[in-house]
């Protein structure tokens, strides 16, 4: 893949790769290309299509482009289509695979289509020991991100719907962290241990009263007493999503509706560290473990920032390897750890890197969409005894204007263990 430049557009906008029914259906299930409701502002479901095809055109063997096109035919009604582009999956990548909630629920009956889908599912591997670590009994809460203190063997989880955090101790005792304090939606979170603080990503994009006007914020908390200590703004953002802590702690965070990625400090504005539309949809991010990079997930891959030269570039990938579309990503002993929930119903990878860190040489799955407590799982947090996912969000169950369309039938908030490479 060229190198990324300032003329040159990797990835597909949110906004061009879902109509908006499927939007609704799937509301914040948070992926790279994946967007909030936006009605106003999605095209129809035509120039999404043609925007997907005009990229194939430039990027015929790119498996998660063809996926995406699969979609758009699925959401037409056109099972031959839709099947025909699956087939370009087939023959192109591994790790891919539709399911009903995203855009599939028209050609799902189909019987060519569940004959490719079998094909699909037929070679991806059953990966399914991850034990439950704990069950919330909020169903209302919504949570996207989830982060761990490893000193005080804490867990803290944000909440899309009620706007805070809550914090689950030891002994997994469940109490307010954060709430009251001007929070929006909260997103993505991190612990900085050493420091003893928390960061959380706060937007109000997520439904339609909420972008009378955008408000977009990292919020930065006492660890221990979850006072509020900071609140840094970042009024050209459309709609931050995730943060990462990279050494000194220095505070990074994407808005997946522009694609920019941003660095936050008391000493100055929000500094711009990649400049909005030079990638689509960024999302999860996860810094080197010197400092010196960041890695940004984004709607067709990953790619790398050198935070010396400010030089993006694409991570390149084994053949047919998917690391497309991955929501929490995070670094780990050398590798980077994702979670992917749109080109497959739900899945956690582990990328191993070049000795430079700047290509990916292994691509191994911890936890397949096999596992009967996934649902709609998002991010997860890297303890030293395994990775803590959350498995279980009901996040689609967010209407357009921030209520919850059927409590009832949400999943209980759920954490999972999943095994690390050793």
């Amino acid at each position: 893949m060229p190198e990324i430049s300032r003329n040159k557009k990797w990835g597909l906008s949110p906004v061009l790769l879902l109509h908006h029914s499927a939007m609704r259906a799937l509301a914040l299930l948070l992926a790279l290309f994946l967007s909030f409701p936006v009605a106003a502002q999605a095209p129809a479901p035509a120039s999404g299509k043609a925007r997907v095809e005009a990229l194939l055109r430039e990027r015929p063997d790119d498996p998660a482009l063809w996926f995406y096109l699969a979609r758009y035919d699925a959401l037409a009604g056109d099972a031959k289509a839709c099947v025909d582009a699956l087939g370009k999956v087939d023959a192109l990548g591994d790790g891919f695979l539709p399911s009903r909630g995203i855009g599939f629920e028209k050609v799902w009956n189909d019987r060519a289509f569940q004959a490719m889908l079998a094909k699909l599912g037929s070679r991806l591997p059953r990966l399914d020991y991850a034990p439950t670590v704990f069950e919330l009994q909020d169903r209302g809460l919504l949570p996207e991100g989830i982060a761990f203190d490893a000193p005080s063997n804490t867990f803290f989880v944000g909440s899309v719907a009620e706007h805070k955090i809550v914090r689950i101790d030891a002994s997994r005792q469940v109490s307010d962290f954060a709430s009251g304090v001007g929070l929006d939606a909260v997103l993505g979170v991190a612990v900085d241990s050493p420091r003893r603080h928390l960061y959380a990503v706060s937007t109000s994009f997520v439904s339609e009263p909420g972008k009378k006007p955008y408000r977009n914020a990292i919020f930065q908390f006492d660890l221990v007493t979850g006072r509020l200590l900071h609140r840094f703004d970042i009024p050209q953002a459309v709609q931050l999503n995730d943060v990462a802590i990279a050494s000194g702690g220095r505070i990074y965070t994407t808005d997946t509706e522009t694609g920019a990625v941003f660095e936050v400090s008391e000493k100055a504005e929000p500094r711009v560290v990649l400049a909005a539309g030079r990638v689509r949809g960024s999302n999860g991010i996860a810094a080197s473990p010197d400092g010196k990079r960041l890695y940004v997930a984004h709607a067709t891959g990953i790619v790398t920032i050198d935070l010396v030269t400010g030089e993006a570039k694409p991570l390149a990938a084994p053949p047919r390897a998917n690391v497309a579309a991955i929501d929490g990503l995070y670094q780990w002993q050398g590798m980077l750890i994702g979670v992917e929930n749109v080109t497959n119903p739900g899945r956690v990878i582990a990328m191993a890197l070049s000795s430079d860190g700047l290509a990916i040489e292994k691509v191994t799955t911890l936890l397949s969409h096999h596992h009967a407590a996934l649902a709609e799982p998002t991010t997860g947090a890297i303890a030293p005894d395994g990775f803590y996912l959350l498995a279980a969000t009901g996040l689609s169950h967010l209407r357009d204007d921030g209520t919850i369309d059927d409590p009832a039938n949400i999943p209980r908030p759920l954490v999972v263990r999943v095994l690390l490479p050793r």
